[in-house]
């Protein structure tokens, strides 16, 4: 009794409280005794007659003591629970192109339903090993709550985990066809929601091997080959069909669009992008260069190389440059290098630099020029500074919109033509997260137009700042993070009752209990919104 008392600053009133003569115990009433009661009153009656004013509630249940049949808005909503499960996106979600629940996963994750949280993130992409958990940059752990603690919650390595995770293939099938023209991560990723829809997907690409630039560009020191295959083996098993070695010409495309119920242009950046040097005939093409090493082939490569471009292309072609033999390698950019940090680090342990802000104004057989007379010696300069589609085989059709004669243009629904969509770098350059979200997004349409409906791609906006709380989740200094499944006891999705492993519970006084009670409407504190 005196500590409670203490800890809700009431330590007066123990000597009142402790006299036991003032306490009357409460028992049940005899069957007997029950009959002999009058009957009970309606709810009505009793909240008129005999709900004692000032009771036990009272503190947190202002009662006016009036009936009210609706209870809608106003201090009357606030006695009704609402239940405004996942009405916003959580940050990591939010953050993710790919539109990855993360918080969903780890929700599961505490019920110890790890195999569902595994599954779960197969509904939203299909490289959740070669994308997730190897070669993106994760923009969900930029936006973490817990990041702001102390460090993000491991999501990359936590989608890893699901990259030999197997799917059953769909048990009704809808008799639609759909055709992919090209086999990157944006057409993948079309192709993987739409054939666990039913529908009967082929994916038809110029290249030997399907992948895009898992497959042909990113190097395998990034991204483990078997690795991509598994991955691309799980596809086919959902009844995904590879057409590879496949150019789509103008006639090719019109029989696919004459043959199938949709087709959706996925075909990527395929063409190096380069500015008018004077000198551009010495340039070595960074995508060709890279695709060509991909296959095995040993691309000619100088002693001393210069890369146009410090991103993650430039990087990757850096990497190669070395791998191929190159002696020095020297990425130029005209701003601070936008390449991940630890690929950075990996081509400046290997004798790389970065040099900038540095404007190439001419390549010579000897070496590139800066526009302010700088002069960097080199034997072969590889360009490397993006890429743009190549869309020929389109039909000349004054529908189809374009942005700078390269890049489509589509309407809401991600369609340039009936029928025809379109997802991935042929809109935009982006990421591979980017293009897996766009992909999605195309297949969600495409899937809308073959069902005669009409529904958006679901969106949600992101939860408000004011709706996070980290009062219970302490900072966590010298942290071993361990296992990404065990980060469930970090994520900030988590309920707040629940202790943090390793961490002292801090008591909660009687005033913020209060606090707590009157926080109506209810709602689940594992689900943002």
């Amino acid at each position: 009794m005196g500590a409670f008392l203490a800890a809700v600053d009431h330590a007066d009133l123990e000597g009142e409280l402790s006299d036991w003569t003032k306490w009357q115990k409460l028992v049940p009433l005899t069957a007997a005794e029950k009959a002999a009661q009058p009957k009970s009153e309606s709810v009505r009656d009793f909240r008129l007659h005999e709900w004692v004013k000032g009771g036990i509630f009272s503190d947190v249940a202002h009662d006016d003591f009036a009936v009210h049949n609706t209870l809608s808005h106003g201090d009357y909503r606030l006695r009704v629970p609402s239940w405004d499960n996942a009405k916003y996106a959580a940050p990591c979600e939010f953050s993710c192109p790919t539109g990855i629940p993360t918080q969903r996963r780890y929700g599961l994750i505490r019920q110890g339903k790890l195999d569902e949280a595994l599954h779960l993130e197969l509904e939203y992409t299909p490289f959740p090993g070669s994308v997730c958990g190897s070669v993106c940059p994760n923009p969900c752990m930029d936006g973490c709550t817990r990041g702001g603690i102390d460090f993000p919650i491991q999501i990359g390595d936590l989608g890893y985990r699901s990259a030999f995770t197997q799917v059953e293939p769909p048990k009704n099938h809808t008799g639609k066809n759909v055709a992919i023209i090209g086999g990157g991560v944006a057409g993948l990723s079309a192709a993987w929601q739409l054939a666990r829809k039913g529908h009967s997907v082929t994916v038809y690409d110029e290249a030997d091997h399907i992948g895009g630039k898992l497959e042909q560009v990113i190097p395998r020191g990034r991204l483990a080959h078997e690795l991509l295959e598994a991955e691309l083996k799980r596809i086919e098993s959902v009844g995904v069909k590879f057409v590879s070695g496949c150019k789509v010409d103008k006639a090719k495309f019109e029989a696919l669009q004459k043959g199938s119920d949709a087709v959706i242009v996925a075909t990527g950046g395929t063409k190096s992008r380069f500015f008018p040097w004077e000198g551009v005939e010495h340039l070595t093409m960074g995508l060709e260069y890279l695709k060509a090493i991909n296959r095995g082939e040993h691309p000619k490569t100088g002693k001393k190389v210069v890369v146009i471009g410090a991103g993650n292309s430039g990087m990757d072609t850096c990497r190669g440059a070395y791998d191929m033999g190159a002696e020095s390698v020297v990425a130029v950019d005209v701003q601070k290098p936008a390449a991940f940090a630890d690929e950075i680090k990996y081509v400046e342990s290997r004798g790389g630099k970065l040099v900038w802000p540095f404007f190439t104004s001419k390549i010579t057989e000897k070496g590139v020029y800066a526009n302010d007379g700088r002069f960097i010696e080199a034997d072969q300069v590889i360009v490397s500074i993006g890429e743009e589609p190549v869309l020929d085989f389109l039909p000349d059709d004054d529908r189809i919109q374009y942005f700078r004669k390269s890049w489509l243009v589509p309407d809401k629904t991600q369609s340039i033509l009936p029928g025809v969509f379109t997802a991935g770098d042929t809109i935009k350059p982006g990421r591979l997260t980017d293009a897996i979200g766009s992909g999605r997004k195309a297949a969600w349409y495409a899937d809308q137009y073959m069902n005669g409906t009409a529904e958006p791609f679901p969106e949600k906006k992101k939860i408000p700042a004011e709706r996070l709380s980290t009062a219970y989740f302490e900072r966590c200094h010298h942290c071993d993070l361990g296992d990404p499944v065990d980060d469930h006891t970090r994520c900030v999705s988590r309920p707040a009752r629940r202790r943090l492993v390793g961490i002292p519970e801090r008591p909660r006084p009687l005033h913020r209990l209060r606090h707590l009670r009157r926080r109506l409407p209810l709602r689940r504190l594992d689900h943002p919104g």
